[in-house]
């Protein structure tokens, strides 16, 4: 039997320091049944560049992280799909090992994520950080920190449905924060045959306290509130890490308010402009599809 194709969808923007080697890490995988889907909002430096030299296929769109990775999914054409991030590098064998589990199975996966070679001191509790999340194995999407992110395409599709059906569409084409909790827990809804992949993917973390206070920042600045929608999921998700007698769970107490001052400051100070169903239209829905020849 053929093994079933893979859609790996990754958005971008101003993304050249990292997308090399997360290409990298994908034509290197031991699978190659693979597609890669670029989703790029319009960037200004080398990324497109970058996508065209691996041969991924390119989308470009505007929107946030949750409308890039519903584009990309209407793109895709593989019966397994990945949501990838451009600063995350998989290992060679997790998408063959991730397609074993889903045919014997699973509908999702969680990938259990490492920090790629930590230097800083703000990378080190990182590191610290997802050794805590992944001791813990809280695969609850209400109180858990765990996502998954390689799915059934059905399964995903069924997620994307529920939350094109709850939020409104203005919402959803703007949202950055929460994008992979929203989408997990309307498939966890759908489906509990779920399983964690054991080193499967590395992150490139931030190197210092001010990329993180700018990357939170703007995550608050470019969220509109979603409890009105989803009040079950956003307690969970406001509330700090769970405490235990592993040094590693101070540390991840530590992060997590790092990362929610800026975080309430820039929800705070939104006065971000929500564009609308014209612009919709004309941005996303009709998006840019590249087909880049190697």
């Amino acid at each position: 039997m053929d093994k079933p194709l893979v859609s790996i969808v990754i958005p971008t923007y101003n993304s050249e320091k990292t997308l090399p080697i997360c290409l990298e890490s994908i034509k290197r995988q031991i699978s190659r049944n693979i597609e890669v889907i670029v989703v790029d909002n319009y960037s200004k430096d080398r990324t497109i560049k970058i996508a065209e030299k691996f041969g991924a296929r390119i989308i470009r769109a505007h929107g946030g992280l949750l409308w890039a990775r519903y584009i990309g999914h209407l793109h895709a054409q593989g019966d397994i799909e990945l949501l990838l991030d451009s600063d995350q590098i998989l290992n060679p064998t997790t998408i063959e090992q991730g397609v074993k589990m889903i045919l014997n199975g699973c509908d999702m996966l969680v990938l259990e994520e490492q920090s790629y070679n930590p230097k800083t001191l703000m990378q080190w509790l990182f590191y610290f950080d997802r050794k805590q999340v992944h001791n813990v194995k809280d695969l609850n999407p209400l109180h858990g920190v765990l996502l998954a992110r390689m799915y059934r395409y059905e399964v995903l599709d069924k997620a994307f449905n529920a939350i094109k059906d709850k939020l409104p569409l203005k919402l959803m084409y703007r949202l950055v924060s929460q994008d992979h909790a929203l989408i997990y827990y309307e498939a966890w809804k759908y489906s509990k045959k779920i399983a964690i992949l054991d080193n499967a993917v590395y992150h490139i973390e931030p190197f210092t306290l001010t990329q993180v206070i700018k990357k939170f920042y703007r995550y608050g600045k470019t969220e509109l509130s979603i409890t009105k929608y989803y009040p079950e999921l956003i307690r969970g998700k406001r509330t700090p890490r769970k405490i235990n007698l592993r040094p590693e769970s101070w540390v991840s107490l530590l992060l997590w308010l790092m990362k929610a001052v800026p975080y309430a400051l820039g929800k705070a100070t939104s006065s971000y402009r929500i564009c609308d169903a014209k612009d919709l239209r004309m941005h996303s829905l009709d998006a840019e599809v590249h087909h880049s020849v190697i």
